[in-house]
C-alpha cells in the first residue's frame, strides 16, 4: 500500500462525520512536502477528490503562494485521470469551491473545455464520454456561480450539440438538461436551437421536449397582460401533454402540467372542482416524485429546478384553498375567517415560484391570481362588506397587509370600471344583484336595463331572488367560523355517518341559537322563563334562578324550532338515569344534559358533567350536549360566547374512541351591565 493510502486509511479511521465530508488536510496526509512527493499517486488513482479538499484547506489557512504548488498537482490531476468515478468526484468537489476554482482560473477552464471537446469523438470509450460531460456539469455549475466566463461554455455546448446523432449515447443523455440551464440564465445564446436538435434522438427527445417546455413556461410569465399569459402556459400544458403520453412515468412533467392546470383552472367556472383534481394529482406525484429524488444524487444546479417544483406545488395547494371559495353560488356562510385567509394567500402568493431564476415571478400570481380573487368579491356586494367588517372588527385581518392591498385593489377596480363605462344603467346596483345575468350579457346588460320598463325590471329582479340570496345577505360570519370549526371536529368520529350527522347538527344549531338568546336578552324580555339569567329584577329583588326554568327555556325554545315533533324532557330509565332533555331521529337519539354551577364554571370544572352525558349515548351515536348555566360571572362579567362552546371528548377505558360531548355555557345570574367592572389584574 502506498505510504500516502496509509495516511488516507488513519485519517478516515479517526474523522468525525463532518470532517470526513469535509475531507483531509495538508498536515492529515503527512504535509506539504509528503503531499507533493505523492502527487502523481492521487493525481491519477481514486483519490484525486481528497488531493482537491486539501488544497481548498491549505488556501483556507494559508492562502494563495502557499498553494501554488498544490494547484499544479490538482490540474495535472483533472488533465490526466482517465477514471470517470474519480473524476466525477473530483469535479464534484471543486463545483463546491468555488474560491479555489476561481484561484485555478483560465487553466481550468481550458482542461474542462478540452475533456467536452475529447468526448465528442470518444466513440465506444465510455469512460472519455462520461468525462467529457462531468467536465460540462461542472463548467454549468462554475459559470452560474459566477467563477467562469459564460461566453466561452455557450459556444462549446453549441458546438457540442450541432449534430446530436454524432455523439456518443452516454454523452448525449445527459446534455439536454445542462442545455436547459443554460437557456434559463442566458436566453436568447442558441441553447433553444439546439435543445430542438436533441429532440430528434430517442435517447435525448424527452429531456430535450421538458427543457423546452420549461422555456415556454418562462416565456410566459414574462408577459404582463391576461390573455397572452393564458395562451402562452396553454401551449406550455400541451408541450407537457405531448411528453407525458411519449413518457408517462415522467414526474417533473406531470408536476408542472398539474400546478398549470391549477393556475389555468382558477378562472373557470367549475374553478372549485378543476383545482382540486389538480391539487390531488399533484400531491399524489409529488410523494412519488420525492422519493425516487431522495434515492438519487443531485447535481448542485439541479437543486433550485427541485425548489421550484416545490415553490409550484406549493402555489397549487394554495390555489386549492381559495378556489374552494370562488364558486359564484358559494354563500360564504361558514368559515368566514378562514375563507378570508385562504383567498389572501392566494392574492399574494408573490413569492412561491421562480421557474429556475432567482427572481421571482411575481407576474403568476398578480396577472392570473389576482384578478380572480378580485373578480370574486366585486360579483358578490356582502362579499366586499365581510371584507371591510373583517378589516374593521378581526384582529388577525386587520393587522395583515394582503388585507389592505385587496380592499385597495377592489376599490381602485370598482372606480375605473365606474370612470371608463360609457353606456352606465341608471341603477348600478342591479348589476351586481344580478351578478349571473349581467355576466351572461356582458355588454349587452347595460343597455337591456335601460330599454326595459321599471316594472318589468322589478318583477324580473323578484323572479331572480332566491331564499339563499336573502340567507347570503343576513350570514354571520363569525357564527359560520364557529359552527365550521365545531364540525371539523366532530367530522372525526367514525360515527359521523348519514342518518347521525345531519340530525346531529340540526340540534347543534339550535341549541346554539338558544346560546345566543340567552346572551342577548334583555331585562324586561322573556318573561318568567328567563328570571334565570338575571341576578335580580328592575325593583333590586333577588331573582329565582333553578334549574327547572332553565330546562324549561330551553325546551320552549326546541318546541318553536324545526325540532318540536321530536324533543322529549325528563325521560326515566335510560341508562339507568333519567335524561334531561331527549331528543329522537327515529332510532337514533341525542341526549342534553342541563347544569346550573355556582362555584365553578372554568373548562376544567365542567368536564365534571360531562361523564353523565356521555353514559346516557352508550347504545346510541357517539355525541351529546351539556348546557352549563354559569352563575359565576358577577362583577367579571360573561365569557363571550365564542369561547364558551367546546368539545370535550370522553375516553374510557375499553371503548376505541371517545364520546364527543359539545358545551355550551351560557352566563345566568348577570349583574347589570352598567355595573360591571374589569377582573383584578393577575
Amino acid at each position: 500500500m502506498h505510504v500516502i493510502d496509509e495516511r488516507l486509511a488513519q485519517w478516515a479511521a479517526h474523522a468525525s462525520q463532518p470532517q470526513l465530508r469535509a475531507g483531509p488536510t495538508v498536515d492529515d496526509l503527512g504535509g506539504l512536502e509528503a503531499i507533493l512527493v505523492a502527487a502523481d499517486h492521487l493525481a491519477q488513482g481514486p483519490f484525486l477528490h481528497h488531493l482537491i479538499q486539501a488544497t481548498a484547506h491549505h488556501l483556507d489557512a494559508f492562502g494563495t503562494e502557499a498553494c501554488k504548488p498544490l494547484y499544479d498537482a490538482v490540474l495535472g490531476g483533472l488533465r490526466t485521470n482517465k477514471n470517470h468515478a474519480a473524476f466525477a468526484s473530483a469535479t464534484d468537489v471543486l463545483a463546491g469551491r468555488p474560491a479555489l476554482a476561481r484561484e485555478l482560473g483560465t487553466p481550468l477552464t481550458r482542461v474542462l473545455l478540452a475533456h467536452l471537446q475529447q468526448a465528442q469523438d470518444a466513440d465506444d470509450d465510455i469512460a472519455a464520454a462520461l468525462i467529457g460531460v462531468e467536465a460540462a456539469d461542472c463548467l454549468v455549475q462554475l459559470t452560474l456561480a459566477g467563477v467562469t466566463k459564460a461566453a466561452r461554455l455557450l459556444g462549446a455546448m453549441d458546438e457540442a450539440t450541432e449534430d446530436p446523432a454524432a455523439l456518443p449515447e452516454a454523452m448525449a443523455t445527459r446534455l439536454p438538461r445542462l442545455l436547459g440551464v443554460l437557456d434559463a440564465h442566458h436566453p436568447g445564446a442558441g441553447l433553444r436551437e439546439a435543445l430542438e436538435r436533441c429532440l430528434m434522438l430517442d435517447h435525448t427527445c424527452r429531456d430535450a421536449a421538458f427543457e423546452l417546455a420549461l422555456g415556454d413556461l418562462r416565456q410566459a410569465l414574462e408577459q404582463d397582460q391576461y390573455t397572452p399569459m393564458a395562451e402562452q402556459l396553454r401551449k406550455t400544458q400541451d408541450r407537457l401533454a405531448e411528453l407525458i403520453t411519449l413518457d408517462p412515468d415522467r414526474l417533473d412533467a406531470q408536476l408542472y402540467h398539474a400546478a398549470l392546470e391549477a393556475v389555468l383552472g382558477l378562472s373557470a367556472p367549475d374553478a372549485p372542482t378543476r383545482v382540486r383534481t389538480a391539487a390531488s394529482t399533484l400531491r399524489d406525484t409529488l410523494h412519488r416524485y420525492r422519493d425516487y429524488r431522495y434515492r438519487t444524487r443531485t447535481p448542485a444546479w439541479a437543486r433550485p429546478r427541485q425548489n421550484d417544483v416545490i415553490a409550484w406545488s406549493e402555489l397549487t395547494v394554495v390555489l386549492d384553498g381559495a378556489a374552494a371559495h370562488l364558486a359564484d353560488d358559494d354563500p360564504w356562510y361558514e368559515g368566514g375567517h378562514d375563507i378570508l385567509s385562504a383567498l389572501l394567500r392566494a392574492y399574494t402568493a408573490h413569492n412561491t415560484v421562480a421557474v429556475l431564476r432567482d427572481t421571482p415571478a411575481a407576474a403568476a400570481v398578480e396577472t392570473l391570481v389576482a384578478p380572480v380573487i378580485e373578480y370574486a368579491l366585486l360579483q358578490h356586494e356582502h362579499r366586499q362588506r365581510f371584507l371591510q367588517h373583517a378589516l374593521a372588527h378581526d384582529e388577525e385581518i386587520r393587522d395583515d397587509p394582503a388585507a389592505q392591498q385587496l380592499l385597495a385593489g377592489l376599490l381602485n377596480r370598482t372606480k375605473s370600471r365606474e370612470n371608463s363605462s360609457d353606456q352606465q344603467a341608471a341603477d348600478q346596483g342591479k348589476a351586481r344583484r344580478w351578478q349571473r345575468l349581467a355576466h351572461q350579457l356582458k355588454d349587452d346588460f347595460a343597455a337591456f336595463v335601460d330599454r326595459t320598463p321599471e316594472h318589468v325590471l322589478d318583477r324580473l329582479e323578484l323572479g331572480l331572488r332566491t331564499h339563499d340570496d336573502v340567507l347570503a345577505a343576513i350570514a354571520d360570519p363569525k357564527y359560520g367560523r364557529l359552527k365550521a370549526r365545531l364540525l371539523r371536529q366532530l367530522e372525526n368520529s367514525s360515527d359521523w355517518i348519514a342518518g347521525i350527522a345531519d340530525e346531529f347538527t340540526a340540534l347543534l344549531e339550535t341549541t346554539i341559537r338558544f346560546a345566543y338568546l340567552c346572551y342577548d336578552i334583555g331585562r324586561k324580555m322573556g318573561g318568567s322563563y328567563t328570571e334565570y339569567l338575571r341576578k335580580r329584577d328592575k325593583d333590586g329583588k333577588k331573582q329565582k334562578v333553578d334549574e327547572a326554568l332553565f330546562h324549561q327555556h330551553y325546551r320552549e325554545v326546541l318546541q318553536f324550532s324545526a325540532l318540536f315533533s321530536v324533543v322529549n324532557s325528563e325521560v326515566i330509565d335510560k341508562a339507568g338515569g333519567r335524561t334531561d332533555i331527549l331528543v329522537s331521529f327515529g332510532a337514533v337519539q341525542f341526549n342534553v344534559e342541563c347544569k346550573i354551577e355556582e362555584d365553578d364554571a372554568s373548562e376544567t370544572a365542567l368536564r365534571q358533567y360531562v361523564a353523565q352525558a356521555a353514559e346516557y349515548q352508550n347504545t346510541n351515536a357517539g355525541f351529546a350536549i351539556l348546557v352549563a348555566l354559569d352563575k359565576t360571572v358577577d362583577a367579571e362579567g360573561a365569557v363571550n360566547l365564542f369561547e364558551s362552546i367546546w368539545i370535550e371528548p370522553v375516553q374510557r377505558p375499553g371503548e376505541a374512541e371517545p364520546c364527543l360531548v359539545v358545551i355550551i355555557r351560557v352566563p345566568g345570574g348577570r349583574e347589570n351591565p352598567n355595573l360591571l367592572r374589569p377582573a383584578p389584574a393577575p
